[in-house]
């Protein structure tokens, strides 16, 4: 451009054009796609777990992770039963909120990453897997270990053709399990994939159950866990369990901090209760429960009076911080 502006013969024409060019190079910037906004003071941030169900939500999840320093979000692919629950089973429109996300993680390339979700009924899941990574997707996530998902066991060999795949290719997989119901078909599909890089969210749902937890991370060295609840009354009674069993889980955060990850699944959606201030209120609830000794958040309520109530933090120390905040993530994307 610069050659042809400069033996252009009219002034005029050269000024015009360098007037294009600043005015598509602006556009060409999305609104919030770079780490400026963030507090370099603060800690680096990397939330693992996030569904989102369009593009017209990215704005807003922008502004939420800004205002609590998150730099980058793992969005993961969701049905519409999920994106939307009402009770009904089903697993529909994954495909398009796949989609969704990859447009998402594309146009706001320094902020967010996409994990598709593979149909349980996909017939050729691997396919499905290679066409999302070579959209620009980063991981993958299955639900087959959801009860409300659940079609066949985690190890039946409709699936291990993709985990294979995933194993050799280093893509990681985030695997949501009911232990109470699935943990031998994870263990075998753990056991059977070790060099698999796997991250269970929810505590793996093991937090009524840390010793569980604890026996998980001491056999499975691919296993990580996100730290996140879900659904507000899945977030309260998750936020109680931890402050009534405090020492409990110092014990265990801290002696496996490297296999944490923060993650918050607050499902950003156009509901009217979903506005910034509520994303923003869940978001640091998790960060308090992390990094504070006592902490209330309106999440935790007294049900007779309303009061927030006070909980025990976990005041983890620096260093472990770092590792749950974005080092162990970090150490999953450089295997």
């Amino acid at each position: 451009m610069s050659k042809k502006i400069k033996f252009l013969k009219k002034p005029i024409l050269s000024v015009a054009s360098v007037a294009i060019v600043a005015v598509l190079a602006f556009f060409a910037i999305t609104p919030g796609n770079n780490l400026n906004s963030l507090n370099d003071s603060d800690y680096k941030i990397i939330d693992v777990h996030e569904n989102i169900d369009s593009m017209d939500q990215a704005d807003k999840l922008v502004s939420v992770m800004d205002a609590v320093n998150i730099s980058q979000t793992v969005l993961v692919g969701s049905p519409e039963e999920l994106l939307n629950y009402t009770g009904e089973q089903g697993f529909s429109s994954i495909e398009e909120n796949n989609e969704e996300i990859l447009s998402i993680a594309n146009e706001y390339d320094e902020r967010f990453y996409a994990f598709c979700a593979i149909d349980p009924d996909d017939a050729d899941k691997v396919a499905t897997a290679k066409k999302c990574i070579a959209e620009g997707g980063t991981g993958l996530k299955l639900y087959n270990g959801h009860t409300f998902f659940y079609e066949y066991p985690l190890d039946d060999d409709r699936l291990l053709p993709l985990y294979r795949y995933a194993e050799e290719e280093g893509v990681p997989m985030m695997i949501h399990v009911n232990t109470a119901y699935y943990l031998d078909q994870f263990e075998d599909v753990l056991t059977l994939y070790p060099d698999l890089q796997v991250v269970c969210p929810h505590f793996c749902l093991s937090s009524k159950n840390p010793a569980q937890l604890a026996s998980l991370f001491n056999d499975f060295p691919n296993l990580y866990v996100d730290i996140s609840f879900g659904y507000q009354d899945y977030l309260k009674d998750g936020l109680t369990r931890i402050s009534e069993n405090i020492d409990v889980f110092k014990d265990l955060f801290n002696k496996y901090g490297d296999r944490f990850l923060f993650g918050t699944v607050a499902v950003v959606t156009n509901d009217e209760e979903k506005t910034e201030e509520w994303l923003e209120e869940t978001y640091r609830t998790y960060r308090d429960l992390l990094e504070k000794d006592i902490y209330t958040t309106a999440r935790v309520t007294d049900e007779e009076t309303g009061e927030l109530v006070l909980l025990n933090g976990l005041a983890l120390s620096a260093d472990v911080l770092e590792k749950i905040y974005s080092g162990n993530w970090e150490g999953i994307m450089t295997r």
